[in-house]
């Protein structure tokens, strides 16, 4: 059994880069597109909306008495049905593995290298994950310890920069959708704040596991803090109708960022900012992906799964061939309906803890 070496403060930066990691360049156009300018609205709606799987994640990981989230399920389900519902855990892992690195591979060949195979570029990512992930989760918790002041700098460089190219008038108004409307925006958020049910992969190595849930609710107002900004000074820039049309808003909002009127596009640096960002979140999930295979297979350690889990990976990321399509349906669908899912299965994994326990407390007293 590994040693719960996870600080809270680790904790927390994995939880926010894993919530914010992807949906950073796109999350103007998505609730433009759901909810207008009531999208400020709908992220603090969903931000609210998470408030029961933070719960139900405290409540599962409270239960797992230091076993892995598959081991758990094994143990609660026995050995061929808790291997079916494991997958509906494992799936959706590699579905996000192979989005991550297919996303920031395009944005990469498009800006920097037009002329490079998309094949070479994901395998490089891949390596680097692969590298990150071999020395297990503190590796990647000190990571995103060591890169944390740069993305906070080139963070706030990007919207002090920005502002002079804020209207007010731009927002207005305030509210000019409708009550659904703003709710299917909010499940987008909701949808992204659910990623934090990866937690329950790394639960046994979490050192302060009873401020576990403290940790949640402060990624949840960091990240909603810092959607508001992005969200707030995109539509400001832009107005809601031209962001709508935008696959990448945040990065059209870089390409116009001028310092001192003459040094222009900066898309690189902060191009850089989303590689590490997208880096942390996609091997996060690489790990939790190896550590949960391992647990389903039965097998000693990850590190002889992380080579087939990154082939399978690979060969993922390279279905759609009309990605920026495949990204509009993609963060449409999972924004519609991951919630939902998470919710489900984390109630099933907490009524089945509560049913056991009561079990075995019943068989005691006998």
């Amino acid at each position: 059994m590994l040693s719960p070496n996870l600080t809270t403060k680790q904790t927390l930066l994995l939880l926010c880069f894993t919530v914010y990691g992807t949906l950073f360049f796109t999350l103007p156009r998505n609730l433009t597109q759901a909810a207008g300018h009531n999208g400020w609205l709908s992220i603090l709606i969903g931000s609210l909306l998470v408030i029961p799987i933070i719960w139900l994640i405290s409540e599962v990981g409270s239960s797992m008495q230091e076993k892995s989230i598959i081991a758990y399920c094994l143990s609660l389900f026995g050995p061929i049905f808790g291997r079916v519902f494991a997958l509906l855990l494992l799936g959706p892992l590699l579905l996000f593995s192979a989005i991550t690195v297919r996303i920031i591979t395009e944005l990469f060949v498009t800006l920097i290298l037009p002329e490079t195979p998309l094949e070479l570029i994901i395998i490089m990512m891949l390596i680097l994950r692969y590298y990150l992930a071999h020395g297990g989760i503190l590796s990647i918790a000190r990571w995103s310890e060591v890169i944390l002041p740069g993305i906070a700098a080139l963070m706030l460089i990007l919207f002090v920069l920005s502002l002079e190219n804020v209207e007010f008038q731009r927002m207005q108004p305030l509210f000019n959708a409708s009550m659904l409307a703003t709710l299917k925006g909010s499940l987008g958020i909701c949808s992204a704040f659910s990623e934090m049910t990866l937690v329950l992969f790394i639960y046994p190595q979490v050192k302060n596991k009873s401020k576990m849930i403290h940790t949640m609710v402060w990624t949840t107002i960091i990240v909603t803090f810092s959607f508001e900004i992005v969200f707030l000074v995109t539509l400001g820039t832009y107005g809601s109708a031209f962001t709508q049309r935008l696959t990448f808003p945040v990065m059209e909002l870089i390409k116009d960022i001028a310092i001192f009127e003459f040094i222009e596009h900066l898309e690189s640096p902060f191009l850089a900012l989303w590689i590490f960002l997208n880096l942390t979140k996609g091997t996060f999930t690489f790990y939790c992906c190896c550590t949960g295979f391992q647990d389903w297979f039965g097998t000693s350690h990850f590190r002889g799964l992380m080579i087939p889990i990154s082939v399978i990976v690979f060969y993922l990321s390279l279905i759609p061939d009309n990605v920026y399509n495949a990204i509009v349906e993609y963060e449409i669908a999972k924004g519609a309906v991951f919630c939902f899912y998470a919710l489900l299965l984390l109630t099933i994994l907490w009524l089945a803890g509560k049913l056991k326990a009561r079990r075995s407390a019943h068989e005691e007293n006998r």
